[in-house]
């Protein structure tokens, strides 16, 4: 038996009709993967931040045991992280609280820069690990401090990547009249 006249054509057009859709699926296949490629990065990783403060026995504390950073990621010579807790005097005297950072865990890299504030002024300044200044709460007051984190443009090396988990410790002292 012979083939029919057009069963021979009939092949051809269909193996051309398989081989054009393949070229049109990898042709938009590649066109997707061009238009879809991850953006560019900042070129710096960020350090992650935790700041917890710890209650005190003449001081209330709020809030105790919860993280007080309203961002936790650091980038160096971007905005800063902050938090603010509340601290009040529930004794009958004059106390001067110092607000000490220490780090839980590791060492905070020398890069990393506090500032504590007050009620509008500056009670400490400086390096994580510094000593800080004294904040004079009268009985039964209280007072909102309010905590940045930084890093210096030039501090990447040292904070890049690094999880740092700061507890904030109350000292207080009866203040002399």
């Amino acid at each position: 038996m012979a083939a029919p006249s057009g069963a021979g054509t009939n092949v051809k057009m269909t193996q051309i009709a398989r081989w054009t859709g393949l070229f049109a699926g990898l042709g938009l296949a590649l066109v997707t993967l061009a238009l879809a490629r991850v953006p560019a990065g900042t070129g710096s990783v960020p350090a992650r931040l935790s700041l917890v403060a710890e209650p005190s026995v003449r001081l209330g504390v709020s809030p105790v045991g919860r993280e007080l950073l309203s961002a936790r990621k650091l980038v160096p010579g971007r905005s800063p992280v902050s938090g603010v807790v509340q601290v009040s005097n529930l004794t009958g005297d004059t106390l001067s609280v110092r607000p000490r950072l220490r780090t839980v865990g590791s060492t905070a890299p020398a890069g990393l820069r506090v500032e504590a504030t007050a009620g509008g002024r500056t009670v400490y300044s400086g390096p994580v690990g510094g000593t800080p200044g004294t904040l004079h709460l009268p009985s039964r007051t209280a007072a909102r401090v309010r905590f940045r984190i930084s890093a210096p443009r030039g501090a990447d090396r040292q904070v890049r990547g690094r999880v740092v988990r700061l507890v904030v410790r109350w000292t207080t002292r009866a203040r002399r009249r």
